[in-house]
């Protein structure tokens, strides 16, 4: 009974859900039934490894075979409240759940996620979950990364927005996009992939929350690889500037986005 205990040993991140430990037997019923064609964008770990590997790389017969000329293990006795207990600590506390802009990553562990942020232009992209109360919350949340990165809270808080723009830019004469976040000092388009940092857009931005469209010029500062632009304005009219802050005001108490 002790050695089926320390058998399991494997962990399972699959489609942003953490599962274990598993010994190897389960292990290869899991990745069975999630199939061949998913074994890439499956993870596995185990304590040791540096990091999480591909399932597509575990080879099950070599485990058995490195199993059948290790030493005997010592027995070690634990309860199952103990093994459950352990395990939910790992999956919780060991892995973060993140969004950026508003879509899931995969599961980081502290190390990635603290590389996440330092490399992050706009730390207000970046929403965590906490591990107790189950809330998504900005990174100021968190003393720990604020501390060990340095951070300083952004001047403009941002919230989400239903709103769209229709323009031009340095690189398109007729440029649409989706916007999703917007501050006092600037807005975020989502699926866009060819403004880069140092770009500029000029045009209007349409929302059923503004009584009329609003005017605006605004610069890249912000382009990631999910297609999320992030812009500071470089002109925008007094009139419009105090319906954004009005909006903002009123929707920034609702979100947890800084």
């Amino acid at each position: 009974m002790a050695q089926a205990i320390l058998e399991k040993i494997w962990f399972l991140q699959y489609q942003g859900r953490v599962d274990g430990p598993f010994n190897s037997e389960r292990l290869q019923e899991s990745l069975q039934a999630i199939g061949d064609s998913q074994l890439d964008k499956t993870l596995i770990w185990k304590r040791g490894l540096a990091e999480w590997m591909k399932a597509s790389k575990w080879s099950p017969e070599e485990e058995l075979t490195a199993a059948s000329f290790a030493m005997p293990h010592t027995p070690v006795y634990a309860t199952d409240a103990k093994i459950k207990s352990v395990a939910q600590a790992i999956s919780e506390d060991a892995f973060h759940r993140v969004q950026v802009n508003f879509i899931d990553q995969p599961l980081m562990s502290k190390a990635e996620l603290l590389t996440l942020i330092s490399k992050q232009a706009d730390v207000a992209a970046i929403a965590i979950q906490d591990p107790k109360s189950k809330e998504w919350k900005e990174v100021y949340a968190f003393p720990e990364f604020v501390e060990r990165l340095g951070l300083t809270r952004r001047d403009h808080p941002r919230v989400p927005i239903l709103a769209q723009f229709s323009g031009s830019s340095n690189k398109n004469p007729h440029l649409s996009a989706r916007v999703i976040t917007i501050s006092e000092g600037g807005l975020g388009f989502t699926d866009n992939f060819e403004l880069k940092i140092g770009d500029w857009i000029e045009g209007q931005l349409t929302s059923p929350h503004f009584f009329q469209p609003i005017s605006l010029q605004a610069e890249v500062i912000y382009s990631g690889l999910d297609g999320y632009v992030g812009f500071k304005f470089s002109q925008v009219t007094d009139e419009a500037k105090s319906a954004i802050i009005e909006y903002v005001k009123k929707f920034g108490k609702s979100t947890n986005l800084p």
